[in-house]
């Protein structure tokens, strides 16, 4: 019998009709500190990919996906291991957190293994931080009930006086050290103050506390630790959030008045659309994160979660969305131009769905100048 030639891993073309869709999220922007997978991973990962099961929709495909995943973060693993320079073991510790990630990030069968695999990440991660320079401080914040939030605060380098700053939330399956820190980069590299938080339900509590939907309650907190500290201008707060925590950023801007100069809501909105035509694996998502049954309706709670949106915020606001997004409606965001009319703007992209993938680079820096520009001179989008 001849041996099977050897070959370059390659990626099923049944696979990218499949999944090609959301492919660009696992190149979520070009970060420097946040973990990163590169495109090789990709190749590894899904290389002779089953064809018996593409349905994005079963716990099949899912379960191969975190297989596989994890398969390639423990090459990074030992390959950082084997490593003889901290800058070796950082790149492979960064990228075996990304990994680790992508493994865990729309997998539901089994809530332990979600929640080792997102352990594995932070791990990863604070391990790659040893002797490597990053910016990163942890503190923690408390709610009025002693609830600890868990906060990391990242200066701009060289700064000689306080800074403005930009919290950062976290979506409903991000994973602080992968999505929002990268978000987070453009804003340092505008030379901003960053702060990521972890709320119930979000990080490491995704799965293990409810996601509360009044998310204000633990921003206020956090927004009061930033104007406590010595190095943020205390008078020149942001707030950004991607998808769910686009959702949350428009409840602050109505909640806390007088706390934000700027607020970004990068593809949510002010309601999810209908419970019963989400896709199926997001209905699981969001089952996982409010810590409801497998099968349960959400319904009522996800329309009592919508906004009135009569009320006005007194703060500035831009919304980033796709034309196409099936999660948001974006007939919502021209709704917010209109009844929102000198507070709101929107940056809507035709041929984008959800958190404009396709677009995602040049919209978070556009959106990122925004914010600089809001929080620096007083001035919104050109």
């Amino acid at each position: 019998m001849t041996a099977a030639a050897v070959r370059p891993p390659r990626i099923p073309v049944e696979v990218v009709a499949a999944c090609g869709y959301f492919l660009p999220r696992l190149m979520f922007l070009n970060s420097r500190i946040a973990p990163q997978i590169h495109w090789g991973d990709v190749t590894s990962a899904l290389d002779g990919f089953p064809l018996d099961d593409l349905d994005l929709a079963s716990a099949g495909f899912w379960r191969e996906w975190a297989r596989r995943w994890e398969s390639v973060a423990q090459t990074y693993v030992g390959a950082a291991a084997a490593s003889t320079t901290t800058a070796g073991r950082t790149a492979a510790l960064r990228s075996a957190a990304a990994c680790y990630h992508w493994a865990e990030f729309m997998y539901f069968d089994d809530a332990e293994r979600k929640h080792a695999l997102r352990q594995s990440v932070r791990s990863c991660f604070r391990r790659s931080l040893a002797g490597s320079p990053t910016p990163l401080t942890e503190q923690v914040a408390r709610l009025a009930d002693g609830t600890a939030v868990p906060v990391w605060i990242a200066l701009p380098p060289n700064a000689s006086a306080p800074v403005p700053c930009v919290l950062v939330c976290n979506g409903l399956d991000s994973i602080t050290e992968v999505e929002p820190l990268a978000l987070a980069e453009t804003y340092l590299e505008r030379g901003l103050a960053v702060i990521l938080f972890e709320g119930p339900g979000q990080g490491l509590a995704l799965g293990r506390t409810p996601l509360r939907v009044d998310m204000e309650e633990i921003v206020g907190a956090v927004a009061d630790l930033a104007r406590a500290h010595p190095a943020v201008d205390a008078d020149r707060l942001g707030f950004a959030g991607i998808s769910f925590g686009g959702y949350f950023a428009l409840r602050v801007a109505q909640h806390l008045p007088g706390t934000f100069a700027c607020v970004l809501n990068f593809s949510g909105g002010p309601r999810v659309a209908p419970f019963p035509g989400l896709p199926r694996r997001l209905k699981d998502d969001f089952r996982f994160a409010f810590l409801r049954p497998p099968g349960a309706d959400l319904t009522g709670l996800l329309a009592d979660s919508a906004l009135d949106i009569t009320w006005i915020p007194d703060t500035r606001v831009l919304s980033v969305h796709g034309a196409l997004d099936d999660i948001f409606p974006v007939a919502d965001i021209r709704r917010l131009d209109e009844q929102w009319a000198g507070r709101h703007q929107s940056l809507v992209y035709e041929s984008e769905a959800h958190v404009c993938l396709n677009r995602l680079a040049q919209a978070a820096h556009r959106a990122a100048d925004w914010v600089h520009s809001c929080l620096t001179t007083d001035r919104g989008l050109a």
